[in-house]
């Protein structure tokens, strides 16, 4: 009986750690999975496979969307990277005046609305003018605001066109831009049942 009860107990304890191994196995695999998904998806971004000109504008693409300017660098057109990054600094400026100016007006109409003022002198290249009032104030904060979150929206659309200039470039990069296009006449001769006929021949080349 005892003998029994010691093979018994080496079996469980055999058949439970094979499901703690099982379970590790499975455990890591889902890890190793998704692990290789992402390297799959960094790879396409990273990586260009010159062998297939279909992927190669999607890197590009993603490239550009990532970072701008690589879409570019990938082309080999790196005359377009300093106009690209030229725009992004002067929407970047434009956003940071455009928002500088906003909290500064706001500050004043705060001054206004929260501390019960009725009006307030407003320093202009070092000189207070005024007294402004409410409405006075509320228009130029309005104004840079709205400026502002326009320049956003500018950022964001330039933003989008380098990506599509850099994937229209990979586009056509690929096409065949052959020199050889040509139209010959050139003499023919065709043979039918009614006999040998000459004629010319009109051939396009491209």
């Amino acid at each position: 009986m005892i003998r029994i009860l010691i093979v018994f107990f080496f079996v469980s304890t055999t058949a439970f750690a094979q499901k703690l191994d099982t379970t590790k196995i499975l455990s890591t695999t889902k890890v190793l999975v998704d692990t290789t998904k992402k390297l799959s998806f960094l790879k396409s971004v990273l990586n260009t496979d010159s062998s297939n000109k279909r992927s190669i504008p999607r890197t590009v693409l993603l490239r550009s969307l990532v970072l701008p300017g690589w879409g570019q660098a990938t082309n080999r057109q790196f005359w377009v990277i300093p106009i690209v990054y030229a725009a992004a600094a002067g929407g970047a400026y434009t956003i940071w005046w455009n928002n500088d100016k906003y909290k500064f007006y706001k500050g004043y109409l705060s001054q206004i609305i929260v501390d019960k003022k009725t009006e307030v002198y407003i320093p202009v290249k070092g000189e207070l003018r005024g007294p402004f009032v409410q409405t006075q104030i509320e228009p130029a904060v309005k104004a840079y605001r709205r400026q502002r979150d326009l320049s956003w929206i500018g950022l964001a659309v330039g933003w989008t066109l380098q990506a599509v200039q850099a994937n229209v470039s990979a586009h056509l990069k690929g096409f065949d831009m052959t020199e050889d296009i040509s139209l010959k006449f050139e003499p023919a001769i065709e043979s039918s049942s009614f006999g040998t006929s000459a004629g010319v021949k009109l051939r396009l080349n491209f």
